[in-house]
């Protein structure tokens, strides 16, 4: 009988140690993970900078989700995410939320590296989406998804002679296809020679051949001194008032870091 009621109090402190143990570790776990979702925009620059923070900071892990810009600030509202990204800024309805820009990007204009078209003008871009209006042998255009930051800086900033913006359009003409990410819109772009899109400046590559807008090059430095115009602040947003964990206001912290502003510069982004 003895030997049973050891038997069973060892079973009982092993049980016990073991949960303390899932308990700690499960909370352990937790802290040292970040989580980040939002703009297909921001991602790529995101996935650079938590790469340089997880080296200064072993056993930490930013795990990112890229999916648009309207998505990573929803989650950071519902508190799915500790950050979320955003390629614009907070909408009117967007409330108890906290934006931080960690950056300027600009919106560059693309077309197939085989097109002859170098330049376009506002009200060229603006007929080309609102009307069907071809620029030379550019006769479709490519936009991207509801959502996407990327859209309603473009939308906002692209404008005719009257004023008149494509974010004031019931719908665009039957020209323009949706593409759901900035890779697929490179991909549109470097495989059809008669259209025309748009993505970040920051995402710019060989694939695609950047236009001057207005005679303007698209440019970190042009952004700066205000005349290449088609550009938007790069957020990240956090609920207002929540109980962030010390690696999140951490990483937080770093993204206004002069480490991180090295690493923003080099990769094409306005500080």
């Amino acid at each position: 009988m003895k030997r049973l009621t050891k038997i069973v109090l060892a079973m009982m402190v092993l049980a016990i140690g073991v949960s303390c143990c899932f308990a700690a570790c499960t909370s352990t776990d937790s802290d040292n993970e970040i989580r980040v979702s939002g703009s297909s925009s921001v991602s790529p620059l995101m996935q650079k900078l938590a790469a340089e923070f997880e080296k200064q900071n072993e056993g930490v892990k930013v795990r990112i989700s890229t999916t648009d810009s309207t998505s990573g600030v929803a989650d950071a509202m519902k508190g799915t995410v500790d950050i979320g990204m955003a390629s614009r800024a907070l909408k009117d309805s967007e409330e108890g939320l906290v934006a931080t820009k960690i950056c300027d990007d600009g919106v560059v204009l693309i077309v197939n590296k085989s097109s002859d078209l170098n330049d376009v003008t506002s009200q060229q871009v603006y007929d080309l989406y609102a009307n069907g209006t071809a620029i030379g042998g550019i006769v479709n255009a490519v936009s991207r998804e509801e959502g996407s930051g990327t859209r309603d800086a473009f939308d906002d900033l692209i404008a005719n002679a009257d004023g008149d913006k494509l974010k004031d359009l019931v719908e665009f003409a039957g020209n323009v296809s949706i593409q759901n990410g900035t890779s697929y819109v490179k991909s549109e772009i470097a495989s059809n020679s008669n259209t025309l899109g748009y993505i970040s400046l920051g995402s710019l590559d060989d694939t695609v051949k950047a236009l001057t807008f207005n005679g303007v090059v698209a440019s970190a430095d042009n952004i700066k001194n205000g005349t290449y115009t088609l550009a938007r602040p790069f957020n990240i947003v956090t609920k207002e008032g929540a109980e962030l964990s010390a690696n999140v206001q951490k990483f937080i912290d770093f993204l206004g870091s002069d480490a991180a502003k090295e690493i923003i510069a080099e990769n094409g982004y306005v500080i």
